[in-house]
């Protein structure tokens, strides 16, 4: 499900806040500007192959001084059942919720404050996002050579 707002700040500085919003989710591992959206993606883990949150920031703006967004979120990969997209994009709102009103420079100057650039969360390209998806591929061969590997234990134990 979409989730549009409109942020009381120029386009720029909306795309600032996004980012912002993203480095203090708790979950999201890396995110991604790529100048028309911001993806945050919260990576692999014991429960799930990962969870992205997506915002849109379309170019063309109604008004200079205000800016829509749109934010969805998704699993990595479709057949997931124990992911959950929607704890991370409410997680992703509420960091944005309490960022808007702020002074564009008190938002940035909060994030010098809490941490070197070296800490970012960001990631220069999209390629270098984590991807569920090779991930699960991994953990299918795994599984497929455990199973071989079983099955010869097994017949092993059955021949006198």
């Amino acid at each position: 499900m979409m989730t549009t707002l409109t942020l009381d700040y120029p386009r720029e500085d909306a795309r600032t806040i996004v980012k912002a919003a993203f480095e203090n989710t708790r979950g999201i591992k890396q995110y991604n500007d790529d100048g028309h959206r911001v993806i945050g993606k919260s990576g692999m883990g014991l429960a799930s192959y990962g969870e992205q949150v997506t915002v849109e920031i379309p170019e063309n703006q109604a008004s200079k001084g205000q800016t829509m967004i749109s934010v969805t979120a998704e699993k990595e990969v479709s057949m997931n059942i124990t992911a959950n997209p929607d704890k991370y994009k409410s997680r992703f709102l509420q960091e944005l919720e309490n960022l808007r009103g702020r002074q564009i420079d008190t938002i940035l100057d909060g994030m010098s404050e809490k941490m070197d650039p070296e800490q970012s969360k960001e990631v220069s390209s999209s390629g270098e996002l984590r991807d569920g998806s090779s991930s699960m591929g991994i953990v299918m061969i795994v599984m497929m050579v455990l199973s071989v590997l079983f099955m010869f234990v097994m017949m092993a134990a059955i021949m006198p």
